[in-house]
């Protein structure tokens, strides 16, 4: 479709589902903006009893040390839960450790990562001392907030306030299976469609990624470390089906730049996994390099829709990857700000911009990808209807002059001819409809017993003609012997059909036959030897 032929009217009644969903979003993007402080404060999410530090010292650049008094400690309500994100903590009462949270060196990093703490107090306790060493200095400036209640509610409302993240997260990653699913059953074997492909692999790995940060996994699992690093490879890795995707999608054939983006995202993960591994460098301090990768792959995405406008066509792909381009950039936005600025509370925006995102890219890309299927199953039956006889199925003289042509080695080619007795007789006295399902049965008879040895052609009215090679004489002696069994009961259920058919074949031989035509003749020959046999009997 050109831009000239392009009909927004008609788009937009076309598209309306995937339009509605991409306004859905943007508002929803907007209010949670507009009600978010951009302060991540988990003691207004999960209610309890707020304590405010009495004093905060900030020993040096990211060490902060909070003093809080506490009055209401009992056996209901004795759990202080706060939140810390890649901090060192200690809890102490008089001088004793109670409670740490220490970074372990391994190829996961040296950072305990983001977590949920939660300290069990005793009653007696009345003054609490909690140290915070941040591991990375750009995360400074983190002020801690504390909670004192009980554990069985805490643990219920943070749950509770995590199930929209989980949500989100699990369906992004189901998406992304369905469609990953989807291009495997219908489209492997042809190879073709890989958008279908590389947009699901890119969901679930943007799922993956999401799942390690939401708070379940942080209140969930202990091994921050792990999750923090696992979320870090996803995001490196997920830019590599992204570019393949929006090639594919657009139907931009560059020779060079979607190489060049890609290249440098094997080698930034490539580079990244090694020094980690060696432990040169943590997943924070390379993490400008991946979002390169983030800025690249943007970077492409508005190439091929240049390009796409530059040569007008693929006018509805455009349209859809620009509305949701505005969310897509929206969400790499906020993305990149949370992790500059800790505003954890816009990664759920973040979240639903992307799952909205797919959604459409989705619907589009699925929806594509069904017309053209049935556009090519429409060609299929075209083609087939080309080469094949739509009274007996069998294949017609078109497919036995292409079929023969293509044959390079003559060697021990038999030609098997077949012809039907008294088709014109049957016609004439009962009717062309008696005449068409003669024809059918005998074409049934001889696909049933000589069809596998090759292709069944009918290459005239009552003549039928198979290509055969290397079948033995003992073997063919027996196919006309079943032949001959095969009309004889058919006589006996049809008396007053006058079925028959004859049968003959021949070899190649180089020396007597010019050519297949030749050969056909011998076989002719041989056949009408036989009609006067099946008219005998």
């Amino acid at each position: 479709m050109s831009m000239g032929d392009f009909n927004m009217r008609e788009f937009l009644k076309r598209n309306y589902v995937s339009l509605f969903v991409c306004v859905f979003a943007v508002l929803c993007i907007i209010a949670a903006h507009i009600t978010s402080d951009n302060i991540y404060n988990p003691a207004l999410e999960y209610g309890g009893e707020v304590l405010h530090p009495v004093k905060v010292e900030h020993l040096d650049e990211g060490t902060d040390v909070y003093t809080l008094h506490l009055e209401h400690v009992n056996a209901y309500s004795h759990t202080l839960l706060f939140y810390s994100n890649h901090q060192e903590i200690t809890v102490e009462i008089e001088g004793e450790i109670i409670y740490s949270l220490k970074s372990a060196e391994s190829v996961f990093g040296g950072t305990p990562g983001a977590m949920w703490n939660r300290v069990a107090l005793p009653r007696a306790a009345t003054v609490v001392v909690v140290t915070a060493v941040q591991a990375y200095p750009e995360l400074a400036n983190q002020k801690l907030v504390f909670e004192l209640g009980n554990a069985i509610n805490m643990y219920d409302e943070v749950m509770q306030g995590a199930l929209y993240d989980l949500v989100l997260t699990v369906a992004i990653v189901l998406i992304g299976i369905a469609l990953t699913a989807y291009w495997v059953l219908v489209f492997r074997r042809v190879n073709k469609q890989k958008d279908i492909l590389y947009l699901g692999l890119f969901a679930i790995i943007f799922g993956i990624w999401n799942f390690g940060e939401t708070q379940f996994a942080v209140f969930m699992f202990d091994n921050r470390a792990f999750w923090s690093y696992l979320a870090f490879t996803c995001l490196m890795v997920m830019c590599l089906p992204a570019v393949y995707f929006f090639r594919e999608f657009m139907e931009v054939r560059d020779h060079h730049f979607h190489r060049i983006v890609a290249g440098y995202i094997v080698v930034e993960t490539v580079a990244c996994q090694i020094l980690h591994l060696l432990g040169v460098a943590g997943v924070k301090e390379t993490a400008d390099y991946t979002v390169a990768s983030i800025g690249l792959i943007l970077i492409y995405l508005l190439f091929v829709i240049i390009v796409g406008i530059r040569k007008k066509r693929n006018v509805k792909k455009i349209v859809v990857n620009i509305i949701g381009l505005f969310i897509l950039v929206a969400t790499a936005v906020i993305d990149i700000g949370t992790y500059y600025t800790d505003v954890t509370s816009s990664v759920k925006v973040a979240k639903v911009g992307f799952l909205i995102y797919i959604i459409i890219l989705g619907i589009e890309t699925t929806r594509i990808a069904r017309e053209k299927l049935q556009e090519e199953q429409k060609m299929e039956i075209i083609k087939e209807m080309a080469i094949k006889d739509l009274l007996t199925g069998c294949y017609n003289r078109n497919a036995y002059g292409e079929d023969i042509a293509a044959i390079t080695d003559k060697t021990g080619i038999q030609m098997i001819e077949f012809d039907l007795n008294d088709l014109k007789k049957c016609n004439d006295t009962k009717g062309h409809k008696a005449g068409d399902k003669y024809i059918m049965d005998a074409a049934h008879v001889i696909c049933e017993i000589f069809g596998d040895l090759g292709k069944v052609y009918r290459v005239g009215g009552d003549e039928f003609c198979i290509i055969a090679k290397g079948v033995s004489e003992e073997s063919l002696l027996k196919k006309k012997e079943a032949l001959k069994l095969a009309i004889k009961h058919y006589r006996l259920d049809h008396p007053d059909s006058g079925f028959g058919i004859a049968c003959g074949y021949a070899t190649y031989d180089a020396a007597i036959d010019a050519d297949f035509e030749e050969t056909r003749h011998r076989a002719d020959i041989s056949m009408y030897e036989n009609k006067k046999e099946v008219k005998g009997n």
